[in-house]
This record gives structure tokens, sequence and C-alpha cells, in this order.
């Protein structure tokens, strides 16, 4: 049985992760709290208030939200190395399914813990089957349609951005190819192919990035009520 390319460049991203976090790991360890944030310690600050506001901007539950940060760091962290994948010439692990598939999972059972832990389980149970008994079908299809929609968005967008890139070498090899003395040279990708991975790329990936993690923090915090 064939191997997919996409196995070996989910092993790479996430060898290459971990590589990253011990290293990030180090130098958090290693600076001194009374001194001024520069280099590594200053981005990861920097990272760290954006996504603790981005958290608590939806989930208002103190005690939740402060929960939520590193996880949502690390997916945050992943999906992005993963989307750019494409720029060093390897196979996107979001362009695979299963991986999309298994971050939405994982989102999904976080957004039912946090329900769990803030209504308490009689009234988390109580919630399926809201606001009568019969309807608790339709409540089970809201849920899986939260899991199809924050893994279809994010596997279909890096897939159509691939394949996209994919057709547009194509083309430019044949336009190439009508230009004199350049030969079997692309020329035309050359020049043009780098603005184009910029935003297929680099610019797409931070923003898919982006809208799963939004997405995510948005459907926890819309199944925990607010504080009074």
């Amino acid at each position: 049985m064939e191997i997919q390319k996409t196995i070996y460049s989910i092993i790479i991203v996430t060898a290459f992760m971990a590589l990253l976090l011990l290293l990030v790991n180090k130098a958090l360890t290693k600076f001194d709290p009374l001194s001024k944030p520069k280099g590594v310690v200053l981005i990861v600050m920097m990272a760290y208030d954006f996504i603790d506001g981005l958290i608590k901007g939806a989930v208002k539950k103190k005690e939740i939200a402060d929960k939520l940060v590193p996880y949502f760091m690390s997916v945050i962290l992943y999906i992005f190395l993963s989307n750019i994948a494409g720029l060093f010439s390897i196979e996107c692990p979001t362009s695979n399914y299963s991986v999309t598939l298994s971050l939405a999972l994982i989102t999904c059972v976080l957004i039912e813990v946090c329900s769990f832990k803030v209504k308490g389980g009689k009234s988390y149970a109580k919630g399926w089957f809201e606001p009568f008994a019969p309807f608790v079908v339709m409540n089970v299809i809201s849920k899986l349609s939260t899991l199809l929609s924050l893994s279809l968005r994010l596997f279909g967008n890096i897939l159509a951005g691939g394949i996209l890139m994919s057709v547009i070498y194509q083309l430019f090899a044949r336009v190439s190819a009508l230009i004199p003395v350049v030969g079997n040279i692309n020329i035309v990708a050359i020049v043009l192919a780098p603005f184009l991975h910029f935003y297929f790329d680099l610019f797409s990936g931070v923003m898919q990035s982006f809208l799963f993690t939004n997405l995510s923090v948005n459907f926890i915090g819309n199944e925990i009520p607010n504080e009074e």
C-alpha cells in the first residue's frame, strides 16, 4: 500500500514544531522577568496577548478562557506551519482531510467539555433536548455541522490553493514555451510565481490559521453563558 505524501509532511511539520517549542521554552526559561523582552521572548509575549485577547473577547468566563490560551496558541502555530509547508516544497498537512478533521474534532470535544464544566451535568444534558425533547435530533445535527464546518473550511481552502497553483505553473510553462530562446525554462513562473505564493501560501496560510482559531473560540463562547 502506497503511503500518502502528506504523511511524511505531517511528521516533518510536527517534528519541526516540537523542536521550535523546545527552543522557545529554553528562551523563556532563561529570560529575566525584570529585563526588557526582545527577540523570541517578545514575539511569544505578543502572540500570547493576541490569542488571550481573542479568547477573552468571546469567552466571558475568565477561568475557562485562561486555560484555552495554550491550546489555541499551539493550534494556530501548527496550522500556520502546515499551511506554509508548500513554500518549502513539502505537501501541506492541512491538504489532508484527516488532519483538518482531527483538529476540528478536538475543538468540538473541547466545546462540549467547556460547556459541561460551566453548566453542570444536569443543565448540560437538558440542553440537548431544548426547546423540546424531539429537538434532540436537530441539536445533534447542529453539533455535527460545527465539526464539518471547521474541518471542510480549512481543508477546502488549502487544497484549492494547492490545485490552483499547480494549474498556474502548467499555464506559465506553456506561455514560457512560446517565448523565443527561453526554451523549456519556465521563465514566467520564475518572475510571477513568488507573488502568487505570497498570497496562496503565506497570506492565505496566516488567514486560514486565524479563521480556524477565531471560529473555534466563538463556538466555545456561544456554548458558555455570560457571567452575571
